[in-house]
């Protein structure tokens, strides 16, 4: 059974995947790769937000501040755009390396300027989607990063301070460990890549 077959529609689930990454020949970019061959394998529908080909500006100018007066307030025409191609999709995943422990400041901001005040949450709206997965590629070991509770504090972050924040309840993270083999090494990178793919696949796969 299909995706569309257990929602009882003809209409495909529509999943949205959002990334960053400077670079195209990137494990992040291959992630990206894997989750939409993955979703299309499962007949849903994907489209895909790549910030840096895009030319994305993240930096918030004042056309974009919000007014905590105004939650019917225009933003910029391309801030407007991206919100509004957001109604209709049923899923969000969005994908980035951990830098700093946080995301890289081209998906930072994306959320400040798109996901704002009055846009998607404020003045009764919520993001207009039902659920987020985000899958962050870590480059270093599992152990190093849990032991530090930096998993939890990443959590919170994605799926409180900012899903459940807009909205949205049904919200989770998926950690790719060791990315770059660096605290802990691996005899083979290319079939650990490949592993981690492969978890990354299956978030997709759950979701239809």
């Amino acid at each position: 059974m299909n995706a569309s077959q257990e929602t009882g529609s003809d209409t495909p689930i529509k999943t949205h995947i959002i990334w960053a990454h400077p670079r195209t020949d990137s494990l992040t970019a291959r992630v990206v790769s894997g989750l939409k061959a993955e979703a299309q394998n499962n007949h849903m529908s994907v489209s895909e937000l790549d910030l840096y080909r895009a030319d994305f500006d993240p930096a918030l100018h004042e056309a974009d501040e919000p007014d905590w007066k105004d939650p019917a307030k225009t933003f910029s025409p391309h801030v407007m755009h991206l919100a509004e191609s957001l109604p209709g999709v049923d899923h969000l995943v969005i994908v980035f390396p951990v830098w700093w422990y946080s995301m890289p400041a081209m998906l930072k901001g994306y959320i400040d300027r798109v996901w704002n005040y009055g846009l998607v949450y404020g003045g009764g709206k919520k993001l207009p989607v039902s659920s987020i997965r985000w899958i962050a590629l870590v480059g270093g070991a599992r152990g190093h990063f849990e032991k530090h509770q930096k998993h939890h504090y990443m959590e919170d972050l994605l799926n409180e301070g900012i899903a459940k924040y807009c909205g949205v309840e049904n919200s989770s993270v998926t950690f790719l460990y060791n990315t770059i083999a660096l605290e802990e090494d691996t005899d083979d990178l290319a079939k650990l890549h490949e592993t981690l793919i492969d978890q990354a696949r299956s978030v997709v796969s759950a979701l239809a």
